[in-house]
């Protein structure tokens, strides 16, 4: 092994040992190290994976219960108990009720009835595919105890489950003059466009009457109305809100304040769970369902990967470490430019997809799930070329939406990516970003999908050799340190 490599690999057991001997910390998630607890927000992957199991057994019923009533990733639970606690008890004070345990995660007062806390026993709802209520918190389910003391045996429990469609029909409530979601707002005419796509496609039926943009799911084959509701899920709803994370992030920092910006530091720790998802684990799998995994997938499709991982998650990873940083040091404004950085980041393998799909239906049979992958794609993608370019972003409409045509162009594929490539640099992209197709045969670039030129490098892209990976480790150590253990 060359000496460099060495010293390389040897930087990171130091920081590994100084970062975990010295401060009390939460798993990594795919190489991001968040500093609030997330494993709740994480799991929501786990709606999707189920979402797409129930889907690919034709189960539309099924799917549509756990889309919208979740199972897997829940919110904090509220208790509501017949008599009044007879004496404080302290945030993080132990609950239990039978096999169910919990912590509460505010003070609990003398003369309250309500506790909120967060279970920690496993709880999964009826509508995942693997439910287990046995360590939930219930109604008929004994006395409860705090930190030992019974407190009451007559409760109400509110067990709350984050849902994949909550994200969309609450978008308007908590998204509302946030630029991206306004932009997608105004191109589909509704808050919920998301939503309307994914329960079109679940139920079959067209939603025309009320989006700018006609949802047309009547009599289409089950595969297409299978790939629309997966991938609307989620390349339309969550991606939206790990946006929103950000913005509510930015929007809650203090200024100038060191080490007192815990509240957005966890909505910036949230946009990363929902990124990634609980299935990535510490170092990314190809297990995984979100954002994270689309990015794992295009790279390897259009030789953007670096190393075996995608430069996308490279640099948004490091981004949100950057975010991270910014924010314990109150330099609110810093971190405008690298959430911009990020949506612009996960834009790529959007326009990668559809460009992908674009190709296989010009020059393949086009099936309906092609066609369908294309559709989806677009669609996550569309309102931001609509913004740079009306004109290009109906021609690809023209040919890709659900009922167009790649033939109404003498080379439907053609004209579908050069009108995205003339976007490029309006959404803040470079050729070498997006990369060339390559041909799953001869695993060379398609003769006419090679990567389009701009005399430009990949955005944000530095030429890392040994020695900066060794010296940027030893910065890291040095910034977690001084930042992350207080």
């Amino acid at each position: 092994m060359p000496l460099c490599a060495k010293y390389s690999i040897l930087s990171l057991y130091i920081l590994f040992f100084i970062t975990h001997s010295k401060c009390d910390s939460f798993d990594l998630i795919a190489g991001y190290l968040p500093k609030s607890d997330v494993s709740e927000h994480l799991k929501l992957d786990l709606d999707q994976r189920d979402f797409e199991d129930f889907l690919n057994k034709g189960n539309f019923s099924s799917a549509s219960d756990i889309y919208v009533n979740g199972g897997n990733s829940m919110k904090s639970t509220k208790i509501r108990m017949a008599d009044p606690l007879v004496k404080d008890f302290s945030k993080g004070a132990k609950v239990e009720q039978g096999a169910a345990s919990g912590i509460l995660v505010t003070n609990a007062e003398k003369g309250d009835k309500t506790l909120k806390l967060g279970v920690t026993s496993k709880c999964v709802g009826k509508f995942a595919q693997n439910g287990d209520e046995t360590g939930c918190f219930k109604e008929d389910g004994g006395p409860l105890k705090i930190d030992g003391m019974e407190v009451g045996s007559q409760i109400s429990v509110n067990l709350p489950f984050r849902t994949l469609t909550g994200f969309s029909i609450e978008a308007e409530s908590k998204m509302k003059g946030q630029e991206m979601f306004e932009m997608y707002k105004a191109y589909y005419g509704v808050p919920d466009y998301a939503d309307k796509f994914v329960k079109a496609a679940l139920k079959g039926q067209d939603e025309t009457k009320r989006v700018s943009v006609p949802m047309d799911f009547l009599g289409k084959e089950e595969i297409f109305r299978i790939e629309c509701a997966k991938k609307g899920s989620a390349y339309w709803s969550v991606w939206m809100y790990v946006i929103r994370e950000m913005e509510d992030a930015v929007n809650d920092c203090k200024s100038g304040c060191e080490f007192c910006n815990n509240a957005p530091v966890h909505a910036w720790d949230e946009a990363v769970a929902f990124y990634t998802g609980s299935l990535e684990g510490k170092s990314g799998d190809e297990s995984g369902k979100f954002l994270y995994r689309l990015a794992e997938k295009r790279c390897k499709n259009y030789r953007t990967c670096d190393g075996g991982v995608s430069r996308v998650n490279q640099e948004i990873l490091k981004k949100f470490s950057d975010g991270k940083r910014k924010f314990d040091q109150g330099k609110c404004d810093e971190v405008h430019p690298i959430k911009k950085e990020i949506i612009n980041l996960m834009s790529i393998p959007l326009i990668q997809g559809t460009l992908r799909y674009a190709y296989k239906i010009a020059r393949g049979e086009g099936s309906p799930k092609e066609k369908a992958e294309g559709v989806a794609f677009l669609g996550a993608i569309i309102p931001r070329l609509y913004s740079c370019s009306h004109t290009d972003a109906d021609t690809v409409r023209q040919h890709m939406w659900i009922d167009g045509d790649m033939k109404a162009s003498k080379d439907g594929f053609k004209t579908v990516k050069e009108a995205f490539q003339r976007n490029y640099a309006c959404m803040g992209l470079k050729c070498a970003d997006i990369g060339g197709h390559l041909d799953d045969l001869t695993d060379d670039y398609s003769k006419d999908f090679r990567p389009c030129t701009d005399g430009s490098v990949p955005s944000g892209q530095t030429k890392m050799t040994p020695v900066w990976i060794t010296s940027i480790m030893v910065f890291v150590t040095l910034a977690y340190l001084d930042f992350g253990c207080h």
